[in-house]
């Protein structure tokens, strides 16, 4: 049967009976859940920005490995440096797919919020198997210590299936404080994409960047030879490090964008009965500004192509 476009739960609760209930979570009904479907399109949109960071940090391996070749080896060989740059970065584009995985949860939690404020929780066409798996030995290369412990990990799993669980249950009542009540598991899940943007996507870029200078000598010994092809590859060394220095801010948009979606998660969960409390506007307020200097800034993951 089709619901009436207005939230069913202000035509159908009977207030003797579920006045405390619509008190917590609805206040004025449909209108009061404005910032709820606030806080997870804005989380949506983060997690969307953090997908090419997975794929960046892979990137910024393989060209760190490839330029290193094109200018310093004597003999350029094109299809063997770019498969020695795979087999170079082969624990880092691993490391990225497990990521991934972490990263769908927190988009999930922002989709199933978004469905409860209209009273439609989504069917997932694809579970999140062998998630466990995947992050259980998750470790960034060089890195002492996985970026999960076994405590961590097993609060992560919880969540994952706590959100398979409430989009079979369809109990739109209670579900949004439930949602709420995982904000450990969340500062879990999103510290640890938080650390893998500062550990592996900038931790990339500044290598690259510090390459630059190393490949720039390289250069200079080689202009009188080669003037003409010196000038062209100093201009893309030019333009390849100031597309690097925006590259590297990405990962500082990100990092204050979690610090934002933390606050925020916790100020809903507080202000979940009253949810028009001027702190909590101006809270979501500043998360959505930091979501879109991340989308801003999101712009220049696009290299600079030789």
């Amino acid at each position: 049967m089709q619901r009436p476009s207005n939230h069913p739960l202000c035509s159908v609760l009977r207030p003797a009976a579920a006045s405390l209930l619509a008190g917590l979570l609805l206040g004025g009904c449909a209108t009061d859940l404005a910032p709820v479907r606030s806080f997870a399109e804005q989380t949506q949109k983060m997690s969307q920005h953090f997908e090419p960071m997975l794929a960046g940090s892979v990137h910024s391996c393989m060209e760190r490995a490839m330029r290193k070749r094109l200018i310093l080896a004597e003999r350029f060989d094109a299809q063997a440096s770019e498969q020695a740059a795979r087999d170079d970065c082969a624990a880092i584009a691993q490391a990225s797919v497990s990521v991934a995985g972490l990263n769908d949860v927190l988009l999930r939690y922002a989709q199933t919020m978004a469905a409860l404020a209209d009273d439609k929780l989504p069917v997932y066409k694809e579970e999140l198997g062998g998630l466990g798996d995947a992050l259980g030995g998750l470790a960034l290369p060089g890195a002492d210590a996985p970026l999960l412990d076994a405590g961590k990990l097993d609060k992560v799993m919880k969540l994952s299936a706590h959100l398979s669980r409430l989009a079979t249950q369809r109990r739109q009542q209670s579900a949004l404080r439930e949602l709420l009540d995982e904000q450990e598991a969340i500062d879990i899940v999103s510290n640890t994409l938080k650390e893998y943007a500062q550990r592996s996507y900038r931790s990339g870029v500044q290598d690259e960047l510090r390459d630059l200078e190393l490949l720039r000598g390289a250069v200079d010994k080689a202009a009188p030879r080669e003037p003409l092809a010196a000038n062209y590859v100093r201009t893309r060394l030019h333009l390849e490090g100031r597309q690097l220095q925006e590259r590297e801010k990405i990962a500082a948009a990100y990092v204050g964008a979690v610090d934002t979606l933390q606050a925020s998660v916790a100020a809903l969960r507080a202000n979940l009965g009253h949810l028009q409390e001027a702190e909590l506007e101006r809270q979501l307020a500043q998360f959505a500004r930091d979501v879109a200097t991340l989308q801003r800034q999101a712009a220049f993951y696009a290299p600079a192509r030789w």
